[in-house]
């Protein structure tokens, strides 16, 4: 008997916590933000970076 009632009070929360919250007629709206699509970005076909490599002058450790 008390598993039945458990099975019932599991059924019962089940069933509430998949309704949905929204009010009525939200489902037909439409979005707010409706723009199309995004615009294209190409890529350029080069490596990212300096051309030629980079030359620093070579450092002493400080001293003058």
């Amino acid at each position: 008997m008390r598993r039945l009632v458990l099975i019932a009070a599991c059924l019962v929360t089940a069933a509430s916590a998949c309704r949905t919250t929204q009010p009525p007629g939200t489902e037909n709206q439409m979005p707010i933000d409706a723009v199309g699509p995004e615009p294209v970005q190409s890529v350029p076909s080069e490596t990212a970076g300096p051309a030629e490599p980079i030359t620093a002058p070579p450092e002493d450790g400080g001293t003058p």
